[in-house]
């Protein structure tokens, strides 16, 4: 079942956005700063949005921004 949800990241921040099954998280997208990308996430699926920061040269997702049961085909973070 196709679902084109739009996402888009408005600020100078990297996120991770993830899938949640049961206690797992399946990484959907790696969004860099001022871009947008459409993915195909099946509706009522649980959905987990971090931020990310660098410690080193690793980019580590440390900050939820949003977890939530997808409901709209739409997302500006």
């Amino acid at each position: 079942m196709k679902n084109p949800v739009f996402i888009s990241n408005k600020k100078d921040q990297v996120i991770y956005i993830y899938r949640i099954y049961d206690n797992s998280l399946l990484q959907l997208a790696k969004l860099e700063g001022f871009s947008t990308t459409v993915l195909n996430i099946p509706k009522e699926s649980l959905i987990s949005i971090k931020r990310c920061h660098y410690v080193g040269d690793l980019l580590i997702p440390n900050e939820t921004l949003y977890e939530f049961e997808l409901s709209m085909n739409h997302l500006v973070l």
